[in-house]
């Protein structure tokens, strides 16, 4: 996937060409504040698909640590479940 480096300034002036071209070409266009990046603007299904493999790797990593720990998925479930029951 290409990259856009555009200014601050360059961004003020063309915000939404640059939403256009993100959402046409598939394009991520980083935001350059003295040549130094500050945000980015991306395709919305781009952003799905990392916040899903983010979440993904979270999971991947707890279920980690509960193999290493010894606790069952059934004890996470009991006390997950009477933590939420005793917070009502």
């Amino acid at each position: 996937m290409d990259i856009l480096n555009v200014s601050i300034a360059e961004a003020k002036k063309s915000f939404s060409q640059m939403i256009r071209t993100s959402e046409e070409k598939k394009q991520r266009v980083v935001i350059l504040r003295r040549g130094n990046p500050v945000a980015i603007i991306l395709p919305y299904g781009e952003y799905q698909k990392s916040r899903k493999e983010e979440a993904f790797k979270k999971i991947k990593e707890t279920a980690a640590i509960y193999r290493t720990s010894g606790i069952s998925a059934e004890q996470v479930y009991e006390i997950s479940k009477n933590e939420l029951e005793e917070k009502r």
